[in-house]
Formats: structure tokens, C-alpha cells, sequence
């Protein structure tokens, strides 16, 4: 029995092999096809097409569909574990090859392919890349024959496509965006306060779908508590891809000031500069207005004894 086994599996995968090296081809002539340029948007929308190749296979399979109702384009996180969830409906209990035994197991009805080099992921259960980063879980309840790819890099995005071998086989396509978070202090790169009132800092992380795990703030090199007796600090799910901290602190005085930094888990470290002053913020900032009018008249008048000194000597010359 195990000797017929051996040459009954070696013939199916030389026959998979034959297989999507056709469809491989196929799929390369279609993206170049002149015709087919003007019709990307059923491929980034993840319509379902038949495969002609199928009619040349040398097996039957019964006839299975693709959830046409699957969201088709997926955003996550540089290094958050990513999911392309392809929920297969109505697909036969046994897989037929010619000159093989009936088999139970669906595992090698469901393909998972990278279409920007047309690398061969996985087949059924089974791993067909070296990049032991991709992986395919199959969810039994669902039916759903999801790719996983953890530690996700913006090199990762592009376009995947979902294949079953029915008969005609059908494809689903999926596009992978792959964002960078990014934190920014609203308040800017600097900030004046008075004495006695409250330190407000809003650290906005953009491009995060979900909502960083903890996000820190430091004052120079040290951490401020959460439960600090002067201060707060609230973390929470923005709209859209956003998350927010807010910092605050009470009754600011002139050693509160300083670098204040927002480090969120997911993101580079963003700084504000704090300047705690006595009286009022618009003085401060009236008196650095101040100084830069006086130098701009000082300039002024400079080149204004500049301009009578060249006249003078025009006048002498003539």
C-alpha cells in the first residue's frame, strides 16, 4: 500500500505543478493583454473569474463559489498580524484525481497567490514559500480559508489572489495596504504657559487601525505616572484610522518646563517644548515680537546711511 502511495502523491503534485505554471502564464498574459488595461477596476474590486485552464485538468472537482459579499481590500499596521479571509461556500466533500483515491481532506482545493511575482504561497494547509511569515488557516465553522501574514512590511503590499480548483476554477482577489503609524503633538514643536494653569498636550497617532497598545509620556528622560497627583493621562480610539493621548498637568510651574515626549507603542516619539513663564503668554510672545521689530529697524536704518553714503559720492564725483 505504500509503494502505490508514493507514486499516486508524486503524480498529483507533478499534475499541480503543470497546473499553475499554466495559470501563472495565463494570468502574466492577461495583465499585459493591451484589452485588459482599461478593465483594473474588477481586479482591485476582487471580482470572480473563471479560469479556461481548468477545462485542461485532468481531474473533477465539484463545482464551489466565493463568497462574493468579502470586503475586498484589507489595511494593517507594519508588524501587526494580518488576515486575507476567503470564505469558501458549497465545496465538495472529495477532491477526484485521475488514477487516485478519493480523498476527504479539502486541503488542496484552496491556493493562495502573490500576484506581483506570482509566487505560490500555499495550497491548501501546506506552505509553499520559504517566508515562514505566510501561513493558511483554515476557520472549519466559517468555511474560511484565511492567509495569514504576520510581522507585515510595506513590501508585503499588493495584490493576492484566493484560488479554488473547481471546475471551472474560480479566483478572488484581495489588495493588502500595509500603513506606517505616524504621532504628531497638536500643540506644536513649542508651547508657553503661565504659571498656575494647566500644561495640555494632544498627541494624535495617525495611520494606526488599531489602537496602540500604550502610549508613554516622558518629561526630559522621565516617565510620567498615570496616576500622578498633578497630571492625567487618557488614551482613546479617534475616528478613522486615529488614536489620541492627552496629557495634562496641573498647576504648572517654571520646573515643569522642558522637552515633554509622546511615545506610542506602535509609532517614532514625537517632542513639544514647554516653556512655563510668569504673566501672561502673549507677553512672551509681544517681547519676542519686540526684539525682532527692533532689529528689523536697526537694519533699516543701516542701510538707509548706506543709501545717503553712495548718493554723496555720486554728488562729489559729478
Amino acid at each position: 500500500m505504500t509503494s502505490d502511495f508514493v507514486p499516486q502523491t508524486l503524480r498529483q503534485l507533478f499534475i499541480f505543478a503543470v497546473y499553475y505554471s499554466l495559470s501563472f502564464t495565463l494570468t502574466f498574459v492577461n495583465y499585459v493583454e493591451p484589452s485588459m488595461a482599461s478593465q483594473p477596476i474588477s481586479i482591485l474590486k476582487g471580482s470572480v473569474t473563471e479560469d479556461p485552464l481548468a477545462a485542461l485538468l485532468p481531474h473533477y472537482i465539484k463545482k464551489s463559489n466565493i463568497d462574493p459579499y468579502l470586503t475586498r481590500n484589507v489595511t494593517t499596521q507594519v508588524g501587526q498580524t494580518a488576515y486575507l479571509h476567503c470564505i469558501v461556500n458549497l465545496v465538495g466533500e472529495r477532491t477526484y484525481l485521475e488514477s487516485a483515491q478519493p480523498a476527504s481532506s479539502q486541503s488542496s482545493e484552496v491556493s493562495w497567490i502573490r500576484l506581483k511575482d506570482f509566487h505560490l504561497l500555499t495550497v491548501g494547509q501546506y506552505t509553499y514559500t520559504s517566508d515562514t511569515r505566510f501561513q493558511s488557516v483554515y476557520m472549519h465553522i466559517s468555511n474560511d480559508w484565511a492567509l495569514q501574514i504576520k510581522y507585515p512590511q510595506v513590501a508585503d503590499e499588493g495584490l493576492y489572489e484566493c484560488q479554488i480548483s473547481s471546475f471551472p476554477s474560480k479566483s478572488v482577489y484581495f489588495r493588502l495596504w500595509v500603513v506606517v503609524p505616524e504621532a504628531r503633538i497638536v500643540e506644536g514643536p513649542d508651547m508657553y504657559v503661565e504659571v498656575g494653569s494647566s500644561i495640555n498636550l494632544t498627541c494624535i497617532i495617525m495611520d494606526s487601525p488599531e489602537a496602540p497598545a500604550y502610549v508613554f509620556w516622558y518629561h526630559e528622560n522621565r516617565m510620567i505616572n498615570y496616576d500622578s497627583t498633578r497630571g492625567s493621562i487618557t488614551v482613546q480610539k479617534g475616528g478613522g484610522n486615529t488614536a489620541v493621548s492627552r496629557l495634562r498637568i496641573r498647576d504648572a510651574q517654571p520646573g515643569d518646563s522642558g522637552n515633554y515626549t509622546c511615545a506610542p507603542s506602535n509609532a517614532d516619539t514625537v517632542s513639544s517644548l514647554v516653556y512655563v513663564v510668569k504673566g501672561e503668554k502673549q507677553a512672551v510672545v509681544q517681547n519676542m515680537e519686540g526684539t525682532s521689530t527692533q532689529r528689523g529697524i536697526s537694519l533699516n536704518v543701516d542701510y538707509a546711511l548706506l543709501l545717503a553714503a553712495l548718493l554723496l559720492i555720486c554728488c562729489l564725483r559729478r
